[in-house]
């Protein structure tokens, strides 16, 4: 069951692609928000045939390139104005955890990124 949410900071982002590899499966989706914990895709629902770890890639607004993070779906929701899939990410580098505990504060106690 798809239950797990996050507590830590988000911030929203706008324009930002997210690659995912999945066995064969490659495509992207748009982000609605981040979290050091985890990432939500817009329009990106669970199907039977992918296997229940992903790898994300993206650029943050501030340049910073975020690549081959291991991730899990643990979330969807197909109602309303936010349809989707939210991703815990696994095993996180510290380094990468700092950077985006770092642009997470920028935009939400500065108003940048």
């Amino acid at each position: 069951m798809l239950l797990e949410r996050r507590n830590s900071e988000r911030a929203s982002l706008l324009g930002v692609w997210v690659k995912e590899e999945n066995g064969d499966y490659h495509f992207s989706y748009r982000a609605c928000n981040i979290s050091d914990e985890g990432i939500f895709l817009e329009n990106r629902f669970k199907t039977n045939d992918q296997e229940a770890f992903s790898r994300l890639s993206f650029v943050l607004p501030n340049g910073k390139a975020i690549r081959n993070i291991s991730a899990k779906m643990v979330r969807e929701a197909r109602v309303g104005k936010k349809t989707g899939a939210v991703f815990q990410f696994i095993d996180l580098e510290e380094q990468t955890r700092i950077e985006l505990k770092k642009f997470i504060f920028d935009c939400t106690f500065r108003g940048t990124a």
